[in-house]
């Protein structure tokens, strides 16, 4: 699990060791893993470690809130002419769907897909990402924290010519 501290890492073996982490399914406590079955049950720490940064739709969470706060000041600049969170639900295939973190309106008209993420992004959301990219008319952006401050904004796919932003 690259992109993540070990204190962060044994902090998680912590709280899932004294119970105090709710973890899917319920709250694991030692004393109820039965050591004959416990080789046995999958490892799911990476599905564990994914539900903690989920949020309840509609609401940002920190890296979100702080990106919000960047779109804010270039649509006081005039860069952008509108923007709204979590407002555009994709329908990918049969069950899969996509909901885009950031609709973008620039000052020419141009509407673009923005999806912030805070730390390491799982290969899962990159492929419906990239999926997004494939089907729909739109341009699609990556966006990540920059080390120092600012942000990375990385444009998915080839619809026109790769750009990367940085700011």
């Amino acid at each position: 699990m690259a992109g993540y501290s070990a204190a962060f890492l044994k902090d998680i073996e912590r709280r899932i060791d004294n119970g105090s982490l709710k973890v899917a399914g319920g709250t694991i406590k030692p004393s109820e893993i039965n050591p004959q079955t416990a080789a046995k049950k999958p490892n799911n720490a990476v599905e564990n470690l994914q539900a903690l940064g989920r949020m309840n739709p509609g609401r940002m969470n920190k890296t979100e809130a702080a990106y919000a706060q960047y779109l804010d000041a270039l649509k006081a600049c005039g860069e952008i002419l509108w923007y709204e969170f979590e407002c555009i639900k994709l329908r990918l295939a049969d069950s899969s769907h996509y909901t885009v973190d950031f609709f973008v309106m620039r000052s020419s008209g141009a509407l673009e897909a923005h999806e912030v993420k805070g730390g390491h992004a799982f290969e899962d959301s990159i492929v419906k990402l990239k999926g997004a990219n494939e089907k729909f008319p739109w341009p699609f952006y990556l966006v990540r924290k920059a080390k120092g401050g600012g942000w990375n904004i990385t444009k998915v796919g080839n619809k026109s010519q790769l750009q990367t932003w940085a700011t």
